[in-house]
């Protein structure tokens, strides 16, 4: 979100990027929407709904926003678009929960894929109930090397030569990592939430594309306040950190006010540190939600860009199970 204009996006730090003395660290998809997304954040998660649970979530990052090549044209390449799709339930027997997620990330002319499968032990507490989780990671990288140049092929005649960067004259294209995830969640239902999660625990290497998953951590909260005079209003504030704990620099804060009239209707605002005011709304019905959020840059790429947006919908039901027939009758009347 620093960068002048799209050549110098696409060919300069890109290009940078994939030297092969950089080692390269990715971070998980942002999703404006997220205290709607609390699975991909918190393994301990599952199942704390108390029903079981589909969603799925859609996010255009930067529109507008064109990469080109070296001559200026545009080589068709998404700047950011993400899909989600996420699934929980509880289980009793297990005495916690169960879920799963799916996404699709392109940045650029990167391609990630997650796979997550969560289990979150749940216990309760005198005024709510805590829960961990645990969570396995697969996660495949493919990058497109055909749409990319390497620093060292600019001579100065500004003529373009033949790149000695190992990473780009390498036939790998992509990779498979395994890697692992935990966390904490606490809620009182109705009432407020707070998680503390880490993602990529082992932080796995791919040598074939020079990648280094860093180990990120998640603070997720969340309240819900009940205007007195007007119950059928509730304002929930919430706040998502992400960080590694290791640089300043390194962190993205979100907080959010949403206000929901009578369970059914919502709007809000949200602003993303040095980055974006955020716009939400969306509406219940029955079992159904639908959201949709719009982001206004803040930073310098809000001259090459209009804004990311961002969709999700989500339907949860229950299963009820009827008591047990009894396998006895007795007869009351005296012959």
């Amino acid at each position: 979100m620093f960068f002048k204009n799209r050549l110098f996006l696409s060919c300069t730090v890109i290009a940078f990027l994939l030297l092969s003395n950089v080692v390269i660290a990715q971070q998980e998809p942002q999703f404006t929407q997220y205290m709607f997304n609390r699975l991909s954040y918190n393994p301990a998660y599952a199942g704390s709904n108390g029903a079981i649970c589909v969603t799925g979530f859609y996010r255009n990052q930067w529109m507008g926003l064109s990469l080109t090549d070296v001559n200026g044209q545009s080589t068709g390449a998404s700047p950011g678009e993400t899909m989600n799709i996420s699934f929980d339930m509880p289980v009793r027997f297990l005495h916690g929960g169960i879920g799963a997620t799916v996404i699709s990330d392109k940045i650029g002319f990167w391609n990630n894929t997650y796979a997550k499968l969560d289990y979150a032990f749940r216990f309760q507490l005198p005024t709510g109930n805590l829960a961990i989780g645990i969570e396995g990671q697969l996660f495949n990288a493919s990058i497109d090397k055909s749409k990319l140049m390497g620093s060292d092929q600019f001579t100065e005649n500004d003529q373009i030569g033949e790149t000695q960067d190992p990473l780009l004259k390498g036939n790998d294209k992509d990779d498979m990592l395994f890697d692992l995830g935990a966390g904490v969640y606490y809620q009182i239902p109705g009432k407020l939430y707070l998680g503390f999660a880490s993602s990529k625990l082992m932080q796995t290497k791919s040598d074939k594309l020079r990648w280094d998953n860093r180990r990120f951590y998640y603070i997720l909260a969340g309240y819900e306040w009940v205007v007195p005079e007007y119950p059928s209003i509730r304002v929930l504030p919430s706040a998502l950190l992400k960080t590694d704990f290791m640089s300043s620099s390194a962190y993205q804060l979100d907080a959010t006010t949403l206000v929901e009239y009578d369970h059914k209707i919502w709007g809000g605002l949200s602003y993303r540190v040095q980055d974006a005011i955020m716009v939400l709304a969306g509406f219940s019905y029955k079992d159904f939600k639908i959201g949709l959020s719009y982001d206004i840059p803040t930073s310098r790429i809000s001259t090459q860009s209009s804004g990311s947006l961002e969709v999700f919908a989500r339907y949860c039901f229950k299963i009820e199970n009827p008591p047990s027939p009894p396998t006895i009758y007795r007869n009351t009347i005296k012959m």
